[in-house]
């Protein structure tokens, strides 16, 4: 009986120091980084893939960067934004994909001269290629997207029906020129120059750009920038020792600067598109997150236009605002760029796990 009793012990003493150990060996399983590089067309896409070692769900999160050439983990003033949203994702069970954009990174391709289409058919061949691979087959999807990516990413889910969630972070949802014109009136804020003149500067612009956009009366609008951005330097330099031909030069800069700005195609593809109208036709659960302190896609110009689309699209929908936070969805003291590199490089409280926690309720596994 003694000797049975000691048996019991035994098997039981090494059950639990097996089952601690299998615990503790769980707990300790890093996600698996698989580097890849997949053939869109005449592109190539190089990107990472992260498996977690206990996955809660079999759909992957593709993440698409923001405006300009981004690598894959938009890094922005040194904030690398994708991974740690990729890290934070696979510590909850869920699998990621993120990617550099055309020209950046291990991806080829000519960024500058890629349009929204582009870009949208790069998401398509990514998505197609994990629902053909062998070695890392994904068949259902989940879009997340930053600012412009946002667009991307509801212009992809659009009836496909592999597309299980769309998660859109400081997406745009009007045209990238009224994003424009409201950024140049935020410009003069503080300052003493006159709606007047104000106005007229949005005016050159907008005229720079549909004379780009139609290939016509360019030269005159491109004198107009001039002199309209000439007038204002004279008013704002006033009291200070400028001369004349330095404030010529300057504007003559800044006409020049913004006439191949607003030329490039990655830029005009985006102008005049307007993204509410992939919003209404969404049909999966959306979450849209705002920063209070967004400059660059600023509340007060998009919340309301995002839930009248996505009530138009009668989908599921969630709205998250961070009043402090910026555009890269730190916590922000104004929300312009000038502080970006003076924050630290990482999100304000609950914003990562408001993602994980939303994928995880929305989704119908």
């Amino acid at each position: 009986m003694k000797t049975t009793i000691q048996t019991f012990w035994v098997i039981g003493f090494l059950i639990v120091t097996f089952s601690s150990y299998a615990f503790k060996n769980l707990q300790n399983q890093e996600p698996e980084s698989i580097d890849l590089v997949i053939q869109v067309g005449n592109v190539s896409i190089g990107g990472t893939l992260v498996i977690p070692f206990n996955q809660k769900t079999t759909s992957l999160v593709i993440m698409s960067s923001g405006s300009g050439p981004q690598d894959r983990d938009e890094t922005l003033e040194g904030f690398k934004i994708f991974k740690v949203i990729a890290d934070h994702l696979a510590s909850k069970g869920i699998a990621s994909f993120r990617y550099d954009d055309r020209g950046v990174g291990e991806s080829t391709g000519d960024f500058v001269n890629s349009t929204i289409d582009d870009h949208s058919k790069d998401l398509e061949g990514i998505m197609d290629y994990f629902k053909t691979t062998k070695e890392h087959p994904f068949s259902s999807f989940i879009l997340f997207g930053h600012s412009q990516g946002g667009i991307l990413a509801s212009k992809v889910a659009i009836g496909n029906k592999s597309v299980k969630e769309v998660i859109l972070m400081g997406a745009p949802v009007v045209p990238l020129i009224e994003v424009v014109t409201y950024q140049v009136r935020q410009d003069y804020k503080n300052t003493d120059v006159s709606k007047a003149l104000i106005e007229a500067d949005v005016s050159a612009h907008n005229k720079l750009m549909r004379a780009i956009e139609d290939d016509k009366n360019i030269d005159e609008a491109y004198q107009l920038f001039r002199e309209t951005t000439e007038t204002i330097l004279h008013k704002m330099s006033s009291g200070h020792e400028m001369d004349s031909l330095k404030i010529k030069r300057q504007a003559i800069a800044k006409a020049d600067e913004y006439k191949i700005i607003y030329g490039l195609p990655s830029l005009t593809s985006f102008l005049y598109y307007d993204p509410s109208k992939d919003y209404e036709q969404l049909k999966v659960p959306v979450l849209s997150l705002f920063g209070g302190l967004d400059f660059q896609v600023p509340i007060e110009q998009n919340k309301d236009r995002m839930e009248n689309a996505l009530l138009k699209s009668s989908v599921s929908y969630d709205f998250k605002v961070y009043n402090n936070a910026n555009h890269f969805f730190q916590k922000a003291i104004t929300g312009k760029r000038e502080e970006y590199s003076e924050l630290k490089k990482e999100f304000v409280d609950g914003f990562l796990e408001e993602i994980s926690s939303w994928i995880i309720e929305n989704l119908n596994f």
